[in-house]
């Protein structure tokens, strides 16, 4: 059995005040009884994260397919820039805005920018033409941004969790499912 996660990610490169969010939605997750308050070693990194917690079962549509009896089972904060990517699923496509081609095949050069925290822009390797990177359409969804939430080994989550998700972040999220 491989890993997966789903990570709850801002549309936004440079999300204000990071860390001070990251531990409201954390105070908030805990409260909720949805993660426990301790850090283990409970998620794919050499960080720790928060353990699932039995209010889990409130916020998925599959409450019996939680990951209760796995060890990669908790909530992983990310409060750095950060490439949400699908993991072994790859990239299908990647249509710039401005030209409407899809660059997924072009040389990935275009991304170190962003990566580097240097700029928030991709310029299209074909029209040349510099755009926000949330403006771009992956196919998987990726998401990029300097705040994240992934929840690992858990299955889909309810509509009412993701709208509260969206009301505490302040704005749209993007959904990135990962394969391990």
């Amino acid at each position: 059995m491989s890993d997966h996660s789903i990570s709850i990610v801002p549309r936004q490169s440079s999300y204000p005040d990071k860390n001070i969010k990251a531990q409201e939605i954390l105070t908030w997750l805990i409260s909720q009884d949805i993660v426990k308050p301790t850090l283990t070693d409970c998620i794919l990194s050499s960080n720790n994260g928060y353990s699932i917690s039995h209010g889990a079962k409130q916020v998925t549509n599959l409450p019996d397919e939680l990951p209760f009896n796995l060890i990669t089972n908790g909530l992983e904060i990310i409060t750095e820039r950060n490439v949400f990517h699908a993991g072994e699923t790859g990239i299908d496509e990647c249509i710039c805005p401005n030209c409407k081609q899809n660059i997924a095949s072009e040389d990935w050069d275009f991304l170190n920018d962003w990566a580097e925290n240097k700029s928030d822009t991709l310029t299209c390797p074909l029209c040349k033409v510099a755009t926000d990177i949330q403006k771009f359409s992956f196919l998987p969804v990726w998401a990029f941004s300097d705040l994240g939430f992934t929840f690992w080994n858990w299955p889909n989550f309810t509509d009412e969790f993701l709208t509260a998700f969206r009301h505490k972040l302040g704005g749209e999220i993007l959904l990135v499912h990962t394969h391990i």
